[in-house]
């Protein structure tokens, strides 16, 4: 049966494809992705079945400009297309049903289906949740996608979330941040440590403590203004795009980079574990591909962006960029190393995501090696 409905959804996702890619107009993908859904699941041409009409909240993390919600909505219209319009999920983006703290709650005790999320803001819950969704100096996006798909990835995500009544699909796994964006110029340790600095996440903060960084909380919607009156030094968002939705290139002349705190992340969606198994099967397999698809598309789709800003941001807007000294860099990454070592030994849910990203690691040693630029990419 599963086979069935999986041969179904992929001759839809087909169909999408070719639309997306101008194969048809959008009048005329409709009739074809009612002929795609009645070869394969003898419903008629004009898009009737037996399954209900299900219709799903969807809070956010994020707000409704950030970058990272049009990924949330991406999912959403991917779901409706697949299902004929028959499983459809309303987006709210963060504060429309709840503020991004209160959305795990939301989703957990079952007031909304599921919510668009970071899994770092759960970090207080458990600090697992943040190698779930960041890692430091480790990862890149595709790492995190081949881990995910191809190794035991997805299902530490099912552990973790399950153990609060909740499933999970991940939605995009992100490239690296930025790096620091600051007033003044930032080329080693020394220099963070004169100033105040913005640093998401549990362990980036613990790493920046042990290498005597001061790190500031202030929320990503008071990033700019912090910026501009000096009330933060230097402060990091997400990747060259998302940090183009705030501008903050037009308080902050100077970045330094790579983003050792974020070499990469993922946004997802968490699923009330009572709503996901009152869905009919064909619903929860079209809700898995769905998220598939999505991962797949915002992963071309954030690299692709994040290079085109980045050469805007440069070439265009007078951003200097600034590197740490080899010396510095090693300093760096044994810290990091450190604050995931102590972590482990304190927490086994923690240790269970990391070996298992860390046995990953291992075994693309060799092949990336060999193929050295060629495998993961090379510049002049």
């Amino acid at each position: 049966m599963k086979k069935k409905i999986f041969a179904m959804l992929l001759c839809i996702a087909m169909v999408l494809s070719l639309a997306a890619c101008g194969g048809s107009s959008s009048s005329s993908s409709g009739g074809a992705l009612d002929q795609a859904a009645a070869s394969n699941s003898g419903s008629t041409s004009s898009g009737t079945s037996d399954l209900p009409t299900v219709n799903w909240k969807m809070g956010s993390t994020w707000g409704a400009g950030n970058v990272h919600f049009t990924v949330d909505k991406r999912f959403a219209e991917i779901l409706s297309q697949l299902t004929n319009g028959g499983f459809t999920v309303t987006n709210y983006a963060e504060g429309e049903l709840c503020s991004a703290s209160q959305l795990f709650d939301y989703v957990q005790d079952g007031t909304i289906q599921c919510g668009g999320d970071w899994g770092g803001y759960w970090s207080g819950k458990d600090s697992a949740f943040e190698l779930l969704s960041t890692i430091m100096d480790d990862f890149t996006g595709l790492d995190y996608y081949i881990w995910i798909y191809e190794a035991d990835g997805l299902q530490c995500y099912k552990d973790m979330y399950g153990q609060y009544n909740m499933n999970y699909f991940p939605l995009v796994t992100n490239p690296s941040e930025s790096g620091i964006r600051s007033v003044s110029p930032i080329t080693s340790i020394a220099d963070m440590q004169k100033m105040k600095i913005r640093l998401g996440g549990m362990m980036a903060g613990k790493a920046a403590q042990k290498l005597g960084i001061n790190i500031t909380a202030v929320p990503a919607a008071e990033l700019y203004e912090s910026l501009q009156r000096g009330v933060i030094d230097g402060g990091e968002f997400s990747g060259p795009k998302a940090d183009d939705s705030l501008k903050l290139q037009e308080v902050a002349k100077y970045w330094c980079a790579p983003a050792w705190y974020q070499s990469a992340g993922v946004n997802g969606v968490m699923v009330n574990m009572d709503a996901w198994n009152s869905l009919p099967e064909e619903y929860q397999t079209a809700f898995e591909m769905a998220a598939r698809l999505c991962c797949g598309e915002q992963l071309a789709r954030y690299y692709h962006n994040d290079m085109v800003v980045t050469n805007q941001m440069i070439d265009e807007q007078g951003i200097t960029v600034t590197h740490l000294n080899d010396e510095d860099w090693q300093i760096i990454r044994d810290t990091c190393k450190q604050t995931y070592l102590e972590e482990c030994e304190i927490n086994p849910n923690f240790k269970m995501v990391y070996d298992s990203m860390q046995a990953y690691r291992e075994s693309a040693t060799n092949y990336r090696d060999w193929t050295a630029d060629y495998g993961f990419g090379f510049n002049k």
